[in-house]
């Protein structure tokens, strides 16, 4: 067989073609992996949401309000705007133009980093707590939080400006096409933050332990919240940072929702953790009362209601005085 210039031009423009449709299936799989997973990650949170709004009702809604209920707020349902409502857009939304994938992201990148930033707030006010509100350890924590959040703004600026997206004519969602390879560098920023403030809540909760001093259970929920939470919350960044400079780029958002929605849940249990357990332990404080008060009243008086003997030698008496609080 004689292979002439036509018949080369023509079997390497169907080599190229049949290239670029196995590299259309490729984006098409990764898109629908990297979708797939922002719904798993949305029924996470809708779940998380639902099984605990009684809780949040009575402990947050009900309420006096504070700069810390509406930091909770925000950060709690935002995820319902980007997460949910933009990303899955991005992901299933028929009919967009490249112009509408690139403003949508856009939006929900920033909507994420600052959802993030709040619920990391939230988590690193109880840091500072269990450093009994220490100025110096306040400052520290300003600095060590706006030199890695600060970076993450830059970083995010640019590689959001230069993202690039396509459609398909046949596939719904948006595809990324180009861009700059420098988002991995914001999560790991996030790691050594999560890492920063994980060694702060383990030197006092470590402190404590080698003492050998009860704590009361609100001290032992914030340590042991404090540690668990900010440990998963390392892994799944080290993870992040993993997949982005391992996988295609085209999978670089694959746990970006899951990391997301995470941030957002911790900090929401966080606050409910250590709500439950304020109020649980006053209401025993007031039943202890009570029924220390029931037992009073029963010992200095007689079956008529009235003290059986007024001299302040008397037994029940001295019982009585005993109960009461000393003055300073």
């Amino acid at each position: 067989m004689v292979l002439t210039e036509n018949s080369l031009s023509c079997d390497y423009s169907v080599e190229e073609a049949f290239k670029n449709s196995m590299l259309t299936v490729g984006a098409v799989g990764h898109h629908l992996l990297v979708a797939y997973m922002d719904v798993i990650s949305v029924t996470v949170l809708l779940y998380e949401v639902i099984v605990n709004l009684s809780s949040e009702i009575e402990h947050i809604w009900l309420r006096r309000w504070s700069f810390l209920t509406v930091l909770y707020l925000i950060q709690r349902y935002l995820p319902f705007f980007d997460a949910a409502g933009l990303i899955l857009n991005h992901d299933f939304g028929a009919n967009l133009s490249p112009r509408i994938c690139s403003l949508s992201y856009s939006i929900s990148g920033w909507s994420f980093l600052v959802g993030m930033i709040l619920s990391e707030v939230i988590l690193t006010l109880r840091v500072w707590a269990v450093w009994k509100r220490s100025i110096p350890v306040a400052m520290g924590l300003v600095v060590f939080f706006l030199a890695c959040w600060v970076p993450g703004f830059v970083w995010s600026a640019q590689f959001l400006g230069a993202a690039k997206f396509t459609t398909f004519s046949n596939t719904a969602g948006c595809f990324i096409i180009g861009g700059r390879d420098i988002l991995y560098l914001r999560w790991v920023l996030l790691m050594v933050y999560d890492t920063g403030i994980l060694v702060m809540i383990l030197i006092p909760a470590i402190a404590a332990y080698k003492r050998g001093r009860r704590s009361s259970e609100l001290v032992n929920t914030v340590y042991q919240d404090g540690v668990i939470y900010y440990a998963f919350i390392f892994l799944t960044s080290v993870i992040n940072v993993i997949v982005n400079v391992v996988l295609p780029p085209d999978l670089m958002f694959l746990l970006s929702s899951f990391e997301r929605v995470i941030h957002s849940i911790l900090a929401s249990r966080a606050i409910l953790h250590i709500r439950q357990v304020a109020l649980r332990r006053s209401r025993e404080t007031s039943r202890s009362t009570q029924q220390s008060m029931s037992q009073v009243l029963f010992t200095t008086h007689d079956d008529h209601g009235e003290l059986p003997n007024s001299n302040p030698s008397s037994p029940n008496r001295v019982r009585s005085l005993s109960w009461m609080p000393h003055s300073e």
